[in-house]
């Protein structure tokens, strides 16, 4: 399933501190004089028209589009950070995040993605509140159920990406952080907001949503349990593997739901000059500018370019020994050339439900049951059954980078399995403990409160774990 997002309700809104919800820039000049300021803006929406249940659909559009301009510049960042895609370009600071420095608040490209995560998480808050406070009125209940993925989606990138994160109720008055500690209440928003719609898609016989909340709930209490091993205490965890019975649940029940290859991806298009992209794009950083490029360890070709074909794919299946064809499809969909700028970015799946359960299995010695689900993984595209070689957590962290790519995973699992990346510099946090993103610079300079709470802390300071 694809989600095409063409219409956006709002680009931006800046950090905890911005402004009514936009809804267009455009001004009618027609008439006024050079300094003439008394005029009308046409597109001017109030938010008692915002709360009319007319407009239900277009809030929640909105809101996909800004969840989608926060996912694009996550992915971008984290990939970057990983060793899924690498610096091929000019610009210092991609350079410095494939290095390993990940907690620089002053990075533009991590502290430009900041307020587009900020106005994704407020703006789910605000339309789920507005939904629900319509009751019998809303005219289209999957409308709500779309708004509670949105809302949750929002909060789950949050607690799988950064070290901390100012979370408010008020969009113009800023707050403190919630802290480190407590990033884990990440997670259960955004489960609290997956059984919603998990609820009120089977209420409506609503499959395709339904297997959207599933999906997405198991991914959210899986990554909930690897913060827990990667950060109580902070470290590389002596036993990485997670069996938590919520996600083997919820990942048992996604698949009666989806079959056997559903995939449920954020797709974005061109609209007239082009799709807003956040504070970059990563597809045109990728595949345009040329600023990246797939991983070395990934791909053959050039600084810049990878090789046509299946020469282009460096990393082999460790079962047949042939180019791996999971991770062929995923190159060919986001980093030649031809892919283009508008990439599509998946955020739960089949596969990675079978993955799940894989390594629930493994953790608890059940070889029949993680043969089973890493080999229905591996049939997705079509590749020979594994029989024991190499190890199984060798084939599960493989199936794991292949099939995850680019989908703002691989960062966990080089932390939680010890495997630093490729370009990561000794002299960097990443090689020494889990480091994530930090509150931006623009974040920490702008909001007096944050600084009020936190005086010992710099604006330019790395978070703790990322020093």
């Amino acid at each position: 399933m694809q989600l095409r997002i063409t219409q956006f309700l709002s680009r931006r809104t800046l950090g905890l501190r911005a402004g009514a919800l936009v809804v267009g820039a455009s001004t009618l000049l027609v008439g006024c004089g050079l300094f003439n300021t008394d005029v009308k803006n046409v597109n001017a929406v109030t938010e008692e028209a915002i709360s009319d249940p007319t407009a239900a659909t277009s809030l929640v559009n909105g809101l996909g589009g800004s969840l989608q301009l926060a996912i694009n510049g996550l992915v971008g960042i984290s990939s970057a950070a990983s060793d899924e895609l690498q610096w091929a370009g000019s610009r210092e600071y991609w350079n410095l995040l494939d290095g390993g420095d990940i907690g620089d608040p002053v990075n533009e490209y991590s502290n430009g993605t900041y307020p587009f995560v900020s106005a994704a998480r407020w703006q789910g808050d605000y339309t789920v509140k507005t939904l629900e406070a319509l009751g019998t009125g809303l005219l289209k209940r999957e409308d709500l159920v779309r708004a509670y993925i949105f809302a949750g989606t929002a909060y789950l990138f949050i607690g799988e990406n950064y070290e901390d994160f100012v979370i408010a109720s008020d969009r113009t008055e800023p707050a403190t952080s919630i802290g480190e500690a407590n990033m884990r209440i990440t997670f259960d928003s955004a489960v609290a907001y997956f059984n919603k719609a998990s609820t009120l898609a089977t209420t409506i016989s609503n499959a395709e949503l339904q297997k959207q909340a599933l999906g997405l709930r198991a991914r959210a209490k899986f990554s909930k349990a690897v913060w827990t091993t990667l950060r109580a205490p902070r470290g590389f965890p002596t036993a990485p593997l997670i069996n938590d019975a919520g996600a083997n649940a919820d990942a048992t029940a996604a698949l009666a739901a989806m079959g056997a290859s559903y995939v449920f991806k954020f797709t974005t298009t061109a609209a007239g000059t082009g799709q807003p992209a956040g504070y970059f794009n990563t597809g045109f950083e990728t595949n345009q500018r040329l600023e990246l490029r797939a991983g070395a360890p990934y791909v053959n070709g050039t600084a810049t370019v990878v090789t046509a074909g299946l020469a282009g794919i460096k990393l082999n299946d460790p079962v047949s020994g042939t180019p791996d064809a999971t991770l062929a499809k995923a190159i060919d969909a986001c980093c030649r050339q031809a892919s283009g700028q508008f990439l599509g970015y998946t955020v739960t799946s089949s596969r990675e439900m079978y993955l799940i359960l894989a390594e629930a299995a493994l953790a608890t010695g059940n070889t029949a049951g993680f043969t089973t689900n890493i080999n229905l993984a591996r049939a997705i595209d079509a590749k020979p059954a594994w029989s024991g070689t190499p190890a199984a957590q060798d084939i599960l962290i493989h199936e794991r980078r292949v099939g995850l790519f680019l989908q703002a995973r691989r960062l966990h699992d080089h932390y939680r399995f010890n495997q630093a990346a490729d370009r990561w510099l000794p002299i960097r946090a990443a090689t020494k403990r889990p480091c994530f993103f930090p509150i931006s610079f623009d974040e920490r300079t702008q909001n007096q409160v944050l600084k009020e709470a936190q005086p010992t802390i710099a604006a330019q300071d790395r978070p703790t774990a990322c020093q």
